[in-house]
């Protein structure tokens, strides 16, 4: 194995933004039938994608301070389903070059795995949707194995695969990327055409501007002096 590269999903491989106030909108109206007036508005897109990234605990108190915890803890159960829904149906993008440049990847000797915030269903949804699941190692996720955030997702790969942390780069495009690489220790690369805003990235790596530059980049990282 060349290199073990982790990557986060939303605004790296994938892209919810098409459908994602969509999302929200039909979960929030959901919650708001069972628990009448919990919910007097539904987020814009922007204010949703601002927070993406980040667990839905939290993605969830920020947009929502003032709302009743137990409303709160209905919308976090009901987005599980009605996202994976939308992304079984296809309405969310993979960036362009993302099935090609996963392949060169493999072929290239590196194992490639996930590591997202996202809850397991939406992962899987998006892996098997879009046919990318053979191209990564075994699934961990933050809500299904027993784990509170997205360093020790990458702390459990490592021991996984038995690898050291300087042959572990992670690729990401929000500023809970970068802390998660700085928490263990290992080589970070930005993708600036993600979710996020370039000054969350900005000086934690290099940067990519498209996902079909990632071989170059990160076989550079893994031989440059740190």
């Amino acid at each position: 194995m060349r290199g073990l590269i982790a990557f986060d999903l939303d605004g790296v491989l994938y892209s919810s933004e098409p459908f994602l106030g969509e999302a929200y909108r039909d979960a929030i109206a959901n919650v708001n039938r069972q628990r009448p007036g919990s919910f007097p508005r539904v987020p814009a897109t922007r204010e949703i994608l601002d927070y993406v990234g980040w667990p839905v605990p939290v993605i969830l108190q920020r947009l929502f301070p003032n709302v009743d915890p137990v409303a709160v803890e209905l919308l976090y159960r009901e987005t599980v389903g009605v996202i994976a829904g939308y992304v079984r149906r296809g309405r969310g993008v993979l960036f362009p070059g993302v099935p090609e440049t996963l392949r060169a990847l493999c072929a290239a000797d590196f194992t490639l795995v996930i590591a997202s915030n996202g809850r397991r269903a939406y992962v899987e949804a998006v892996l098997e949707a879009n046919a990318l699941s053979p191209h990564f190692g075994a699934l961990l996720t933050v809500d299904a194995d027993g784990m509170a955030t997205k360093a020790d997702l990458l702390r459990a790969y490592l021991t996984r695969y038995a690898v050291p942390v300087a042959q572990l780069v992670m690729i990401g495009d929000r500023a809970s990327d970068v802390e998660a690489a700085v928490a263990v220790g290992c080589r970070f690369v930005g993708c600036d055409y993600g979710h996020g805003y370039q000054q969350e990235i900005e000086g934690a790596g290099p940067m990519v501007s498209g996902f079909d530059q990632l071989p170059e980049v990160i076989a550079w990282t893994l031989v440059a002096p740190r």
